[in-house]
């Protein structure tokens, strides 16, 4: 997604990020999907007695971690709060750095970027909740995916992974081209955003056209597959899966709008659509949809994220 504004980089220092509370039991995870190896935090409710339901928490796009946290200018820490205080009511979780990301770079170079697209990651989500469903700690598992992670939730779900439902947190209900271009004529003219229709279409047959350097991170050679496969994803998908959906949404968000999040639940009418007042990508309050009032959801990772995200989620897993 395009990046929220250059404030995020001028952002001032922050307070040092909060830890896990004493409800909640911390390890390392360690994985291999198809020969890659994953890094992880399981987290486990302290005490627990007999099998928990655990949620795998799929991060969104582009260098964010595990935790929320992404060297882009983001340092939320949105994942771990949102597993600390499951965590607390009962439920365990697994955050982990995706292939290529923070622990789990590996051997990530040009050409192995340019051969992945979506469906390896979805592959990585279906074989780590494959792990979560063989360990006898856990009752039931659950997808969490965040913004694209939410695209790569539905994919892996609709592939077989054996889940007991999946939670989409600001996940894109139209076509990927679709959400792109309106994020763009948000930000950008009208001139401009033709020039970007006419390169992206030259870009996807295989072409490298100058752009401004602006929006030189949607036009890089190397992603060419990855975006071919994003633009080519049909979040109706998620009308064809064999589980409970809970989609999540705030409507102060920026990024992702309420109409994706509707489209997600026309696809599938089934699914129970909750949208949070005051709530930003970040699922963190903010004062207004104004771009910098929302700075802070993005930068500060002692702002809490909305209590109702954590009661929505822990009300509807233990109606599963």
């Amino acid at each position: 997604m395009i990046a929220l504004s250059l404030a995020l980089m001028q952002a001032p220092p922050q307070k040092a990020d909060t830890v896990a509370p004493a409800a909640a039991v911390e390890s390392p995870f360690v994985a291999t999907s198809t020969g890659w190896t994953l890094y992880g935090t399981l987290t486990v409710p302290k005490g627990a007695k007999g099998p928990v339901p655990v949620i795998l928490i799929v991060a969104g796009s582009g260098p964010t971690d595990r935790n929320a946290n992404s060297p882009a200018g983001v340092r939320s820490n949105a994942y771990a709060q949102l597993a600390w205080r499951l965590a607390e009511q009962g439920i365990g979780s697994l955050r982990y750095d995706k292939r290529g990301i923070a622990a789990s770079r590996g051997a990530m170079d040009s050409a192995i970027i340019a051969r992945t697209t979506m469906q390896d990651y979805a592959n990585d989500v279906r074989n780590l909740a494959d792990t979560l469903h063989k360990d006898h700690r856990f009752s039931k598992v659950i997808l969490v995916g965040h913004s694209e992670g939410s695209a790569l939730s539905i994919m892996a779900a609709h592939d077989g992974a054996p889940v007991a439902g999946v939670v989409s947190m600001a996940g894109m209900g139209r076509p990927f081209g679709v959400v792109l271009r309106e994020q763009l004529a948000q930000q950008l003219d009208t001139t401009t955003v033709r020039m970007y229709d006419t390169s992206m279409t030259a870009y996807l047959a295989g072409r490298d056209p100058p752009v401004p350097s602006y929006l030189a991170s949607l036009f890089v050679p190397a992603l060419r597959n990855y975006i071919r496969s994003m633009m080519a994803f049909d979040p109706k998908e998620v009308g064809q899966l064999h589980c409970p959906v809970l989609v999540l949404q705030g409507d102060y968000d920026v990024q992702i709008s309420v109409a994706d999040a509707e489209a997600l639940h026309a696809a599938d009418p089934s699914s129970k659509l909750v949208v949070l007042p005051g709530d930003t990508h970040m699922f963190k309050p903010a004062a207004s949809k104004d771009r910098m009032a929302q700075v802070p959801a993005y930068t500060d990772p002692t702002l809490p994220i909305d209590p109702k995200v954590v009661s929505t989620i822990t009300d509807w897993i233990k109606q599963l």
